[in-house]
């Protein structure tokens, strides 16, 4: 089966030091079950070959480490994409640029908005240049949304803020990261109206699935439109692919969650 991990980090012990010392994210280790220092390419290829998952979709910002996420992406064809983080979304006229520059790279595949991060609404104009050149270079976005494990406000990034957008960029691909949780069934009534709106498990247990989003998922309608990720080593990745593929899901279906629709979305040759 055809496995594709659309949240996976490379950490140093710099950077998981400046991500866990960030205001409200000290208890995200705990939070979600990890607390593993420094993960590099070669631990991560090895964690992907035992689970079998081909292609990790690293999560990086739009700074210079966006183009050594990509340079691993070269030396390892075929087993690593990249997706771009908005930081800082008070500059988006430089933010436009740089999604322009990144674009060019088959690699680049998805871009994300972090409300959690910035405390800046999902549907505030800042975002909108970034909305806008997504929808028209064909990037997918992924907009995390629901309660977020940090100790922040989270009404920033509250599902009905995510209708502006799909009104507003009705050519728009957006995947809601890390589940939408508590509001599944808001987002099942919104996938039903929005054809070009996903969800992903992301740093979400799917041992929890709402039962109803699992039978969802079943469907012959909506199948499809759940996309599996880990958010390793945050979340690790041997725990969420066990507890997917446990899911009472069919063969077709149980394809399509855990790599079947990332691949038509993120993969350009797959388009």
């Amino acid at each position: 089966m055809d496995i594709v991990d659309i949240w996976v980090n490379l950490v140093t012990e710099q950077s998981a030091r400046e991500f866990v010392t960030k205001a409200g994210f000290e208890n995200i280790p705990g939070y979600l079950g990890s607390n593993q220092g420094p993960v590099g390419v070669e631990s991560l290829l090895a964690v992907m070959d035992e689970l079998g998952v081909a292609t990790g979709v690293f999560t990086g910002g739009l700074d210079r480490n966006t183009d050594r996420l990509l340079e691993i992406c070269s030396q390892h064809p075929g087993r690593f994409l990249v997706a771009g983080g908005i930081g800082d979304p008070s500059r988006p006229g430089r933010q436009v640029k740089r999604l322009r520059a990144l674009a060019e790279h088959p690699a680049f595949c998805m871009v994300r908005v972090m409300p959690l991060a910035s405390q800046v609404p999902t549907n505030d104009a800042r975002h909108y240049p970034i909305y806008q050149v997504c929808e028209e270079l064909g990037l997918p976005v992924g907009i995390n949304a629901g309660i977020p494990g940090p100790q922040v406000r989270s009404r920033v990034q509250h599902p009905e803020l995510l209708e502006d957008v799909l009104i507003d960029f009705p050519d728009l691909t957006v995947i809601v990261a890390h589940m939408g949780h508590p509001y599944e069934e808001l987002l099942m009534n919104y996938m039903r109206k929005w054809p070009n709106l996903f969800v992903s498990c992301t740093a979400y247990a799917p041992r929890y699935m709402d039962p109803n989003l699992v039978a969802f998922m079943n469907t012959k309608t909506y199948r499809g439109r759940v996309l599996w990720g880990s958010d390793e080593p945050w979340f690790p990745m041997r725990r969420s692919l066990g507890e997917a593929r446990a899911l009472p899901l069919d063969p077709e279906a149980m394809a399509l969650f855990l790599g079947g629709t990332a691949r038509r979305l993120l993969v350009r040759s797959a388009r």
